[in-house]
């Protein structure tokens, strides 16, 4: 995360999270001074000042509690806003803000159970708390994802990216009475990051973000007050496009528009003075990366209205203190595409393409091999068809024989059945037959023995 800017004059002061601490360092005249204020941070933090000038600080510590830290007279006050135990519930991407005694607060609630969704949470104060779960983000996100625009204590502004069906989306809405309304699709890509928005002193709402689809892109959008049709929003704009984009920044400096950020190892801006009808071309700003910093800004700077800015060692504050050269031929230059970058634009596709025409030829190479591949597999296919159906033929054969033999049985079954009775019949009929002839015995045996009596008798 970016350290936060809280003081700036002929020293500055800034926070810094390191190691899991947040410490506050002070530079002046060369030398510096360090104050370790948490030591058990286990998230990300933002400041800010209250009406009253006191420092609060916003963080999740180790024991799952979303703490703010006070600054006053008497030191640090700790209050406990909420406390979450279970340890798979981190909390993370803080913004706090405070105007005219009521605080805004946003965070994103995310669980390690599902690492690519989180929550966008909005809290408010004013006498009370209330709250709303603004939105279910879904990642893959690249960050930074949101930004928030504080236009005064009833009206907030706010840009987010999701990701729904492998596209990144870039809505905006906007909190005022005391509730959010429907969210508003501003773009949709490939990837969308560092959204950028603020509200200028006519009521106009501007938009930056990063688009990227082949090569980064720069785009704008801006919404005029009032209802339709005069309040509709423009259409985008490219500004500038490159690669290796990041840090870029909304600023209003005496009613111009600046566009900031970093391409590649250098500064460049981009500059609106009717309030983003028209841009000026980018330009590289003087100075080297070794040389600058990037802030979250929390303090006030002037005619400077910003979130973010660009603090060189030397205390220069980036774009507040420069001051561009024109050249004669360049009294113009407001418009957003000239030769030369539609000549570096046009490189930079002609190297994408054929980085594409390589990768089509890759994936042409993989698509005959697949194809080959699948020729032999049908090939294969084909042959196990064949013995699939000479198997189904022979298993009909088996299945007729079997059948054949089954019937054979039956009938041997039965026939044996039949011979079973047959012999059953037959040891009856001997049966029957035995006792006839024991009875015939018996009668031959009684004859014999009456004829001898008889003949006694005579």
């Amino acid at each position: 995360m970016a350290n936060i800017l809280i003081e700036k004059g002929d020293f500055f002061k800034y926070l810094y999270l390191e190691d899991k601490k947040i410490a506050l360092k002070k530079i002046s005249e060369g030398k510096e001074a360090e104050e370790v204020i948490v030591s058990d941070c286990e998230s990300d933090f933002d400041a800010c000042f209250d009406d009253e000038g006191k420092l609060n600080l916003i963080y999740q510590n180790s024991e799952g509690e979303l703490v703010l830290l006070i600054l006053s007279e008497k030191g640090w006050h700790k209050k406990v806003l909420y406390s979450y135990p279970d340890k798979n519930t981190h909390l993370d991407n803080f913004t706090l803000l405070i105007k005219n005694k009521v605080v805004h607060l946003f965070y994103t609630l995310s669980s390690i159970s599902k690492p690519r969704e989180m929550l966008l949470i909005h809290q408010k104060w004013d006498k009370n708390w209330s709250g709303k779960n603004i939105a279910l983000i879904k990642g893959p996100l690249l960050f930074p994802f949101y930004e928030v625009f504080l236009e005064d204590e009833r009206n907030v502004h706010l840009l987010y990216t999701t990701v729904e069906k492998n596209k990144t989306q870039l809505y905006y809405l906007f909190y005022t009475q005391d509730s959010w309304s429907p969210k508003f699709l501003i773009s949709e890509s490939e990837k969308i990051f560092s959204p950028a928005t603020l509200v200028d002193s006519q009521k106009n709402i501007h938009t930056l973000w990063i688009e990227e689809d082949i090569i980064q892109e720069i785009k704008y959008k801006k919404k005029t007050p009032g209802s339709w049709p005069k309040g509709n929003w423009t259409a985008a704009t490219t500004l500038a496009y490159s690669t290796e984009i990041k840090n870029l920044h909304l600023s209003v400096i005496d009613n111009n528009l600046w566009g900031s950020y970093i391409q590649k190892d250098s500064l460049f801006a981009t500059i609106s003075s009717d309030s983003g009808n028209s841009w000026s071309k980018p330009f590289k700003l003087p100075f080297s990366l070794q040389e600058v910093e990037f802030f979250k800004l929390r303090a006030p700077l002037g005619n400077l209205q910003s979130n973010y800015i660009f603090l060189s060692k030397k205390g220069e504050i980036i774009p507040l203190e420069y001051k561009p050269r024109k050249e004669p031929e360049e009294k113009s230059t407001y418009f957003t595409f000239y030769i030369k970058e539609v000549q570096e634009y046009l490189n930079l596709l002609i190297k994408k393409l054929q980085t594409l025409k390589e990768e089509k030829s890759f994936l042409e190479e993989e698509l005959n091999r697949k194809n080959a591949e699948i020729a032999m597999k049908n090939k294969n296919i084909f042959d196990l068809q064949e013995l699939l159906k000479q198997a189904n033929e022979e298993r009909a054969k088996i299945s007729l024989k079997a059948d054949n033999y089954n019937t054979m049985v039956n009938r041997l079954m039965r026939e044996n059945e039949n011979l079973k009775r047959q012999i059953k019949d037959l040891q009856n009929q001997v049966l029957i037959l035995n006792s006839k002839l024991e009875s015939i015995k018996n009668a031959t045996t009684f004859q014999k023995i009456k004829s001898l009596f008889i003949k006694e008798e005579d």
